[in-house]
């Protein structure tokens, strides 16, 4: 896959990446909602040393991913055991099909 050369400012730091050319409005997208994170930050909070902002930043998007993934790991579980029972199920009626025992309607 082709990579494009692209530039994200964060803080007003431009920072050249290579991107596939379908990952760069993703890329764009997240510098954007670091740097709208980082402007909530420093006004909520008057704090002012940008290491400190791009930190709380980071922790905030860290936290919101594992949470993600934790929800989706749960969710995973939930449609895994969905499915065990309709296998459990069809696995039934088709035993019952074959046994010529009348199926419920």
């Amino acid at each position: 896959m082709e990579k494009y050369s692209i530039k994200v400012n964060i803080l007003n730091r431009p920072y050249p990446l290579l991107v596939k050319a379908e990952e760069e409005e993703t890329v764009r997208n997240a510098a954007k909602l670091i740097n709208d994170r980082i402007k909530v930050y420093k006004e909520r909070f008057s704090v002012q040393d940008d290491m400190d902002l791009v930190i709380m930043c980071c922790l905030e998007l860290a936290t919101d991913n594992l949470n993600q993934a934790q929800r989706a790991k749960t969710n995973l579980s939930s449609a895994s055991e969905a499915l065990e029972r309709i296998d459990e199920a069809l696995n039934a009626a088709i035993l019952n099909v074959e046994e010529g025992a009348p199926t419920a309607r």
